[in-house]
């Protein structure tokens, strides 16, 4: 044969089996332009100027192999699908007198056709859309930038030896498949499992145990460190459940139905028995399949989401005012630098033009004790650690001076007396004693406004003690330190008060940036004894967006990939079901069954089994969500209402998404059992 010969043939065979290869093209171009762009855009940033960009290029570099490493399992799968379709073909080429040798150059010149086309539309497509994924990523880290065309030739290198790779071995696959199978072995494997299923009990049993402890050990979480490590332990419980259930479970399940005789031997509940287990032993791995990916999906995108809604909210808890200036106090020395620090914020801001406004000055002492029936005992080590948070109560204790000034209530407070707010009823009694000290709460009261420390906010506890004097503060604070140094004898460390100073501005809007600029802005408080920190909302806002904003693109990355792989799974189970159906469809019909009866049956099973991994997504995103939350309090998102809102509103698009994709997919279907 010349070579011409294999060259025609295979894009002979291309053009006639265009159903299944157009997605295999466009599915496997789609996520090397995926990898494309992830990977030129860690190249561009890394090459900007711009603030935060290493932090962002840690971030993009971790996730890119994590990208190819996924890509190369979706050509693996669209590749294994095609090659179960085609085995017939190639069985009945090697009858006719196709040796193996020659269906090998048939196969590799296929490869060869399908690479090169997907490595220029994968490339030149990323290429395209790189320069718009830059202009999208930098809008969501809140950061300016110029749209200058640029196609790095390191990341075409990259995608290019990757992919290369992953069709070299592809090729190799597709040829040691078919070199070791006979043709009689080829011939029958594409009519594989038409027998009916058995049902393995103890892989159902198996199955609901996995996921039942999945669930449970979900429900556990009790903080966010142990809840992160027991959410991967978790989860890898619940996709072996999942799968055990699909597989056996739905198996055993349809089997207890049929051996209920007043249910089974019904015409509507005979048929839709008998072709719900063949079709759950069909596609039951790639039913799980799409239910884990439907589940990751969905749970990326909404926790993502949740991450980056709630960094105003956590930054404002934190900078109550735009800009926020601290002073360490040690207890002994009673000098608080209000007066010095206000003159320094009204002389820089008159620099500029400015006016002082909004101020808010107190000063407090800031721990986390655990309560222990009516005792609140102080709370050593990491909070992070603790068994459940519920019995953590962060305690914040202030002046009265400062409360007075900031509320306009006149206390009047006697030495051993105090005045309290709690967030919720019972978290302190008629009488405070605390770290070997006492005080009668004579007064409950609102709350002061102070920033809460991001990280803390996942104490829902909360309780202001205000104190009539300096010295009843500085007793607090000395004597939690010796209780300290008791406890840590070798720790040295000092627990102090501190000073804290909010304010707003007002006046020409252009210069806020510079009168934010950090080191300049911290220059301005230089007379200042033991100066902490000094810092504005708008820097904070600016960090935090490069990192969260990065970790939403990627997060939406990689769920676009999820999703492609998902309806690609959901597209050729269709097309397998399809071609499946057929020949049902005709023996029904030959059996007395009208063709409406038929096709309303046949829609029933795929509108059932179509939504059954959906259904299963939503219940295993509805038991992790306790986890979730829990773990989202790491990234400093406490707000529940907004997470629960993010994974509601993903759960609900994913959900238009998928019946789009089942409305697109179902057409295939039904084109393909028509055909008689």
């Amino acid at each position: 044969m010349n070579r011409g010969f294999y060259t025609k043939m295979a894009w002979g065979n291309i053009r006639k089996q265009r159903q299944i290869y157009v997605p295999y093209l466009l599915a496997v171009s789609l996520v090397m332009g995926l990898y494309y762009i992830l990977n030129s855009l860690r190249i561009m940033v890394g090459e900007s100027s711009m603030k935060g960009t290493r932090t962002m290029m840690t971030i993009l570099g971790v996730c890119v192999p994590i990208a190819g490493i996924f890509a190369l399992v979706i050509l693996f799968y669209v590749n294994s699908f095609v090659m179960k379709q085609r085995k017939k073909e190639f069985s009945l080429y090697n009858i006719l007198g196709m040796e193996k040798r020659h269906l090998t150059r048939l196969m590799v010149t296929e490869v060869f056709y399908i690479a090169l086309a997907s490595v220029f539309l994968g490339v030149a497509g990323g290429a395209l859309f790189s320069q718009l994924a830059f202009l999208v990523y930098f809008q969501m880290i809140h950061m300016p930038v110029a749209l200058t065309f640029s196609i790095p030739l390191s990341a075409v290198k990259n995608t290019v030896l990757l992919f290369g790779a992953g069709f070299l071995l592809v090729a190799v696959y597709d040829v040691i498949s078919v070199v070791k199978t006979n043709p009689l072995q080829m011939l029958q494997e594409s009519r594989q499992g038409e027998r009916e299923p058995r049902a393995r009990w103890l892989l159902a049993a198996v199955g609901l145990g996995t996921l039942a402890a999945g669930y449970a050990l979900a429900q556990m979480a009790s903080n966010p460190l142990k809840a992160m490590a027991r959410f991967f332990s978790a989860a890898l419980l619940v996709t072996m459940g999942t799968y055990c259930l699909f597989i056996a479970g739905s198996i055993a399940l349809l089997k207890f139905l049929k051996k209920r005789e007043k249910f089974f031997y019904k015409p509507q509940n005979f048929i839709s028995v008998s072709g719900m287990m063949y079709r759950m032993k069909q596609n039951a791995v790639g039913l799980a399949s799409i239910c884990i990916l439907s589940t990751t999906v969905m749970a990326t995108v909404g926790s993502c989401l949740s991450i980056f809604a709630g960094i105003k909210d956590s930054i404002g808890e934190d900078y109550i005012r735009m800009v926020k200036v601290s002073s360490l106090i040690t207890p002994g020395e009673d000098f608080i630098p209000r007066e010095m620090i206000r003159e320094d914020s009204e002389r820089r801001a008159e620099e500029f033009d400015f006016t002082v406004e909004n101020e808010i000055s107190y000063t407090s002492f800031r721990q986390v004790f655990c309560k222990d029936g009516e005792a609140l005992e102080a709370m050593w080590g990491d909070y992070e650690l603790h068994a459940d948070y519920s019995d953590l109560v962060q305690m914040e204790f202030l002046l009265q001076e400062d409360y007075e000034a900031l509320t306009g209530k006149d206390l009047k407070l006697e030495k051993g007396q105090a005045a309290v707010y709690e967030s919720q009823e019972h978290l302190v009694g008629e009488k405070l004693e605390i770290l070997g000290l006492s005080f009668d709460t004579v007064q409950r009261v609102s709350a002061m406004e102070v920033s809460r420390e991001m990280g803390l906010d996942i104490i829902k506890n909360y309780v202001q003690v205000i104190l009539p004097d300096f010295e009843s503060l500085e007793e607090i604070a000395l004597n939690y330190d010796k209780a300290y140094q008791e406890a840590y004898p070798d720790s040295g460390a000092e627990h102090i008060l501190v000073f804290r100073y909010f304010f707003d501005v007002s006046g020409d809007g252009e210069r806020l940036e510079e009168f934010y600029d950090y080191q300049h802005m911290r220059e301005a408080y230089y007379d200042v004894p033991r100066l902490y920190e000094v810092n504005n909302r708008m820097s904070i806002e600016e960090e935090y967006f490069q990192d969260y904003g990065t970790i939403l693109f990627v997060g939406l990355f990689l769920a676009v990939m999820f999703l492609v792989a998902t309806v690609l799974i959901i597209y050729y189970k269709q097309i397998t079901e399809g071609y499946d159906d057929r020949q049902r469809f005709q023996i029904m019909q030959k059996v007395g069954l009208s063709a409406q009866e038929v096709k309303k049956t046949i829609h029933r099973q795929v509108l059932q089994v179509f939504f059954l991994p959906l259904a299963a997504a939503v219940l295993h995103i509805a038991a992790a969500f306790r986890s979730i939350v829990s773990m989202m309090s790491l990234f400093g998102v406490s707000n529940t209402p907004l997470f629960a809102g993010c994974i509601c509103g993903t759960v609900a698009v994913f959900g238009f998404i998928y019946f789009l994709v089942y409305q697109a997919t179902a057409r295939a279907y039904y084109r393909i059992i028509s055909c008689q």
